[in-house]
């Protein structure tokens, strides 16, 4: 591990993922969202939880079985249409991954210079 990630020469898998789950979970099961409101439990949604996967989406794709665990067509309708308004994890992933794909084309990378 480095920096949190998994140091990996293959394909992430839904093992490789565990951590990133478990750290999840343990945020969303803790006492303190037991005892927020609902707007409360989606701004920790929104904030924590979210800024977890974002580090890994960065620089994993992460395997399909990880992202369908949520059923993100409902919870990804805005809110005046009954969902909670958050972007697809499948989106960010891909918009993280392409915007590393154009950082290396652009010499915008500590890894290229």
């Amino acid at each position: 591990k480095y920096l949190g990630l998994p140091l990996i020469t293959s394909r992430l898998t839904k093992h490789d993922c565990a951590p990133l789950l478990a750290r999840i979970l343990a945020r969303a099961n803790s006492w303190v969202s037991r005892s927020l409101s609902y707007a409360g439990r989606l701004q920790l949604i929104r904030s924590t939880l979210a800024s977890m996967h974002i580090y890994w989406c960065s620089t994993f794709l992460l395997p399909a079985e990880v992202i369908n665990l949520v059923k993100w067509s409902s919870i990804c309708l805005p809110r005046t249409e009954g969902g909670l308004g958050i972007m697809s994890l499948k989106s960010w992933n891909q918009a993280l991954i392409l915007k590393q794909i154009w950082n290396l084309l652009n010499d915008h990378s500590l890894w290229v210079q």
